[in-house]
């Protein structure tokens, strides 16, 4: 549980940051991150959904990402 927490901390404040910079990430991404934080997925897996992610136009999110 302690690794759930602290992945939950570091997400929230990687989000803190990126928003004084005016950048917001997606519910998808924040999905992504976690699982790869928490092992669930390799860094090449990561880095293959994560390119497919940023390939996708905002048309093509779902709604509940924007």
């Amino acid at each position: 549980m302690r690794k759930k927490n602290l992945v939950k901390r570091k997400l929230k404040e990687a989000k803190g940051s990126l928003a004084v910079e005016g950048l917001y990430t997606t519910k998808t991404e924040d999905q992504l991150i976690k699982r790869r934080l928490m092992g669930e997925i390799t860094e090449k897996e990561f880095l293959r959904r994560a390119k497919e992610l940023a390939s996708l136009s905002p048309k093509k999110m779902k709604d509940e990402d924007r």
